[in-house]
C-alpha cells in the first residue's frame, strides 16, 4: 500500500508560524483593545483633563496602532472564503481603517497633545484649551470621520458574520460578531469599546479553537 510522505520539516514550521501569527493578530488584538478601553481617560474637569493629557495622548497612539491590527483581524476572519458578503466585509473594514484612524488621530492624539502642553498655563488658559479640545469632536468634520468609520465597522462585522454563517459557522459566533459591530456604535471608551472588542475576541476564539471551527488551513469556499 502506498504511503504519503509527511511535509518537509521546514514546511511544517512555516505552517505553524503562520498559525501562531494569525492567532496573535486575530485573538490578541481584540483582547488587547477590550482591556485598553477600560483605561480610556474620561476627565470630568479641567484639572483632570490637563492632568490626564499625557495618558490621553499615548492611549490614542496605542489605539491607532491596534486599529490597523483589528482591521487585519476582521480580514482574517473570512480568510479562505469567497462571495459577496466577504467582499463587502473587506471593503468596509478598509473604510473603517482609514476613517477611524483619521478620527483617532484628530480627536484623540491631537486632544492629548494640546492638553498635555497646557500644564504650564494659567487656569484661564487651561480652561480655554480644555473646553476647545473637549468640544472639538462635536458636530464637525471630525465627528463625520467617526460616523463613517464606526458605520463601516458595523457593516464589516455583519457581513463577515453572514459569510461565516453561510460557510458553516455556528450561531454563537454569528451573534457575537453582530454584537461586536453594534456595541461600537456606543463609542470606543468603556463600556462600548470593551463590549465590542470583547465580543469579537469571543467570536474569534470560538471559530479558531472550538471543535469544528473554521481555523486554518481553509480551502477557498464560495459562500454567496
Amino acid at each position: 500500500m502506498a504511503t504519503v510522505d509527511p511535509p518537509p520539516l521546514g514546511k511544517q514550521n512555516d505552517v505553524a508560524l503562520s498559525l501562531i501569527l494569525r492567532r496573535v493578530v486575530l485573538l490578541g488584538t481584540p483582547l488587547a483593545l477590550a482591556v485598553l478601553e477600560i483605561f480610556h481617560p474620561q476627565p470630568d474637569s479641567v484639572a483632570e483633563g490637563v492632568e490626564q493629557g499625557e495618558w490621553f495622548f499615548w492611549f490614542h497612539v496605542i489605539q491607532l496602532v491596534l486599529t490597523g491590527f483589528i482591521a487585519l483581524a476582521v480580514y482574517l476572519l473570512t480568510d479562505g472564503l469567497e462571495g459577496q458578503a466577504v467582499s463587502v466585509s473587506r471593503w468596509a473594514i478598509a473604510v473603517f481603517a482609514v476613517f477611524f484612524s483619521a478620527y483617532d488621530a484628530a480627536a484623540g492624539i491631537a486632544t492629548g497633545f494640546v492638553l498635555r502642553n497646557a500644564q504650564g498655563l494659567s487656569l484661564e488658559g487651561q480652561t480655554a484649551i480644555y473646553e476647545t479640545a473637549i468640544e472639538m469632536p462635536g458636530l464637525s468634520l471630525i465627528f463625520g470621520l467617526s460616523i463613517v468609520g464606526t458605520g463601516a465597522w458595523v457593516v464589516a462585522l455583519v457581513a463577515a458574520a453572514v459569510a461565516l454563517r453561510r460557510a458553516g459557522a455556528s450561531r454563537g459566533p454569528f451573534i457575537l460578531l453582530i454584537l461586536a459591530g453594534v456595541f461600537l456604535m456606543g463609542g470606543h471608551p468603556f463600556p462600548g469599546g470593551t463590549l465590542a472588542f470583547g465580543c469579537f475576541f469571543l467570536a474569534a476564539t470560538w471559530l479558531e479553537l472550538a471543535p469544528g471551527g473554521l481555523a486554518l488551513p481553509r480551502q477557498h469556499s464560495h459562500v454567496s
